[in-house]
């Protein structure tokens, strides 16, 4: 009864200030769900039912779909096509972030990454992920998709996909390499089992697309009605997931992004389009709040208060790398104001890399209070963002090509 209560309350936060909050804010109403779930926990309600089997069940199964539609989104065109600038620029944008943030969390707080500089880079490399859905809603509204500030930028944030499903492999495997809360056979098992179960996702996402032009033809003469596209999509994601439960704790949500990527390559176009809404209804709507809860409920008033400034210098160090890079790489190719801007657009997070942050968490890599100062710079981070860059675009419209 009261996981039903539960239920009803985060739909009608959800759809009334997580709706005001999207729509004015240009927020993604899911923080709404994270502050709540934050609330809950800082209270003491609910605390039974969201640790209830039932619930993590629900929760889990929000962030598979939640994942699959991150997997659909992929472009595997852009990633073929993408120029010397946007990889390079990616690369150099996320790795000197995490670098950054890695040394902080190692040398500042070794505790709260188990001592370990390559869970502290992970953690930096995860949280330096950008969002770029909330990028393309603001380019849009500019009227700047098209330009060659607005597509490098765009570019980016499609690249980083690549650092968000490698992060999230790597995490899969950490407890292995880091031997955290396991024995050295067990953790040599676990590695060894957990490298062939990925080596074998990425091999049948690569079969797939190339048998895809096949299975595209063949599926469009299939009418839009028929119950063979829905069962296909779920056949392709649940075979996906089984097939990652057999690797180390946490393959199955790396798997679950692999069957979006394989899915679109086996479909033809627009079948994907037409079942994108429903899909993404049950992801993001029906089943996406148990799990924005559930990461809300993780984090802990009392770690804000015993470490008040923690957020703010995750936030400082991720601005001012952002920048600088932004500027080194595409002062002279932009100019400097443009170069700055995009440098600010880039920091825009809260995608993926909330999945890499609280699995790192449930696996006792990374400590509660680093968890939630991380869950706490993203929500900050986001209006500051969305603000700046807006007015930031504004300035510069009539000088971007």
């Amino acid at each position: 009864m009261e996981i039903y209560m539960l239920a009803i309350l985060f739909y009608v936060v959800s759809i009334t200030a997580g709706y005001l909050i999207d729509k004015y804010l240009r927020i993604p109403w899911m923080l709404t769900a994270v502050l709540f779930g934050m609330t809950l926990s800082s209270f003491g309600l609910f605390s039974d039912v969201i640790r209830s089997a039932d619930f993590q069940f629900l929760s889990k199964t929000g962030l598979l779909f939640f994942l699959f539609t991150i997997g659909v989104e992929i472009e595997m065109e852009q990633f073929r096509k993408l120029g010397r600038y946007i990889a390079v620029g990616q690369t150099l944008l996320t790795l000197t972030e995490g670098s950054l943030l890695a040394v902080f969390f190692y040398f500042a707080f070794p505790e709260f990454v188990s001592n370990s500089f390559i869970v502290a880079l992970v953690c930096g490399i995860a949280f330096g992920t950008v969002g770029e859905v909330v990028l393309l809603a603001i380019l849009e509204e500019f009227g700047l998709v098209k330009t060659r500030f607005g597509q490098l930028t765009l570019g980016i944030g499609v690249a980083d996909d690549i650092f968000e499903v490698l992060a999230l492999s790597i995490i899969v495997i950490l407890p292995a390499i880091t031997s955290v809360g396991v024995s050295q056979s067990a953790a040599w098992s676990d590695l060894l089992t957990t490298v062939l179960v990925l080596s074998g996702l990425v091999f049948i996402t690569f079969l797939l697309s190339k048998t895809g032009k096949y299975t595209r033809r063949s599926l469009e003469k299939v009418k839009g009605d028929s119950f063979v596209i829905p069962f296909l999509i779920f056949m392709v994601l649940f075979s996906f997931v089984s097939f990652g439960l057999t690797g180390a704790e946490g393959m199955e949500v790396v798997a679950a992004i692999f069957s979006g990527i394989a899915i679109k390559q086996v479909l033809p176009e627009k079948f994907v389009e037409q079942y994108k809404k429903p899909i993404y209804f049950v992801a993001n709507i029906f089943l996406g709040p148990f799990f924005f809860v559930s990461l809300g409920g993780k984090m802990s008033l009392s770690s804000l208060q015993g470490y008040p400034l923690l957020s703010f210098i995750i936030i400082a160090i991720s601005l001012f790398s952002r920048i600088s890079v932004s500027y080194f790489l595409f002062n002279k190719l932009l100019g400097k104001r443009q170069s700055i801007i995009m440098g600010v657009g880039l920091d825009t997070k809260f995608s993926t890399s909330v999945v890499s942050e609280y699995i790192l968490l449930t696996t006792g890599l990374i400590a509660a209070p680093l968890y939630t100062a991380i869950m706490a710079a993203y929500i900050i981070l986001k209006p500051i963002i969305i603000v700046v860059f807006s007015r930031g675009l504004a300035s510069i419209k009539g000088e971007v090509q």
